[in-house]
């Protein structure tokens, strides 16, 4: 006798209680039943998209509703200054929404670490059969490494930016030679 497959429209041969033609089919039907159910009441909004010349045709960059509110209120703080200096136009929206995601990550670990009262380092002991002795040592803690990952992604993000201050020089008119001190060629210490 002749079964349709549950997961899919191929009939098959029905051999005692199966109801599918192979596991990837069974599999499938089995990820369909977990996902969430499809609300058959809820509208579908007509699209309104507009052609690309229109979408962003000289506008300034705008904060993205996804980001949260301490996210949102860098992105305000910082993002005139970025603008202003042409670093922040329409192409570099998304990467300076997720330099604003990671400030409010580092925000929120730094919290999170305070709060805890914890040190950033963790006693790990370890016991040595051979010897039969307890050893300990120090290890880096969860909050921490992820403290340390973040910042250096925040760093990254920033000098792309020129949000650092090694990259500001000459965004501020200051020029890449020191100053030289009258005094550094007394005491022999000119570099020459």
């Amino acid at each position: 006798m002749l079964v349709k497959c549950k997961g899919c429209p191929i009939k098959f041969e029905e051999k005692g209680n199966k109801k599918f033609h192979s596991p990837k089919c069974k599999k499938n039907y089995e990820n369909s039943l977990r996902s969430a159910p499809k609300d058959k009441t809820r509208k579908v909004a007509k699209s309104t998209t507009k052609p690309p010349s229109e979408l962003h045709s000289g506008s300034t960059p705008i904060c993205p509703d996804r980001l949260n509110e301490t996210a949102a209120g860098y992105w305000h703080k910082i993002s005139p200054t970025v603008i202003e200096r042409g670093h922040l136009n329409v192409l570099s929206e998304d990467a300076f929404a997720e330099l604003c995601d990671l400030f409010s990550r580092l925000c929120d670990i730094n919290k999170a670490i305070d709060e805890t009262n914890r040190s950033l380092l963790q006693i790990d002991d370890k016991w040595d059969a051979k010897n039969g002795m307890e050893t300990q040592s120090f290890k880096e803690s969860a909050l921490s490494d992820i403290k340390r990952k973040y910042s250096k992604l925040f760093l990254d993000y920033q000098k792309q930016f020129y949000l650092i201050p090694l990259s500001n020089r000459g965004n501020f008119g200051l020029e890449d030679k020191e100053e030289v001190d009258p005094h550094d060629a007394f005491l022999g210490m000119s570099g020459k």
